[in-house]
């Protein structure tokens, strides 16, 4: 993976930090950083790791992480300028011998961060 992907007006980018947990397990941590003034809007907690992050338009993200070992997913989509986002977090299908279905969240950058 890169260790950036811009928005497409240079107002954010996504930035990886890439960490080795174990032999050749690694985790790439996602930040999400306003260019500007080079202010953090956006971070995933510990173990967290990054797939994909792909810019829908210059405010809104769209991320792929999977909770390291690799049981759980958790697909967010943030509005950066409204403050805001959704996530739906679940766990693979081969994890997931009780048929749970995923769950969902929406509110403000900050109460997804402690949801998670």
């Amino acid at each position: 993976m890169v260790d950036e992907v811009p928005s497409p007006k240079n107002t954010y980018t996504v930035r990886f930090g890439a960490y080795e947990v174990r032999m050749s397990h690694w985790i790439t941590e996602p930040a999400i950083i306003r260019l500007s003034n080079n202010q953090m809007i956006f971070d995933m907690p510990s173990t967290w790791s990054c797939d994909e992050a792909k810019w829908l338009d210059d405010h809104t993200v769209e991320l792929k992480t999977r909770l390291y070992p690799g049981r759980e997913y958790c697909d967010l989509v943030l509005d950066l300028k409204a403050g805001t986002g959704k996530a739906v977090r679940g766990s693979y299908p081969f994890a997931n011998s009780m048929n749970k279905p995923p769950r969902e969240f929406e509110g403000s950058l900050q109460e997804i961060y402690r949801w998670l």
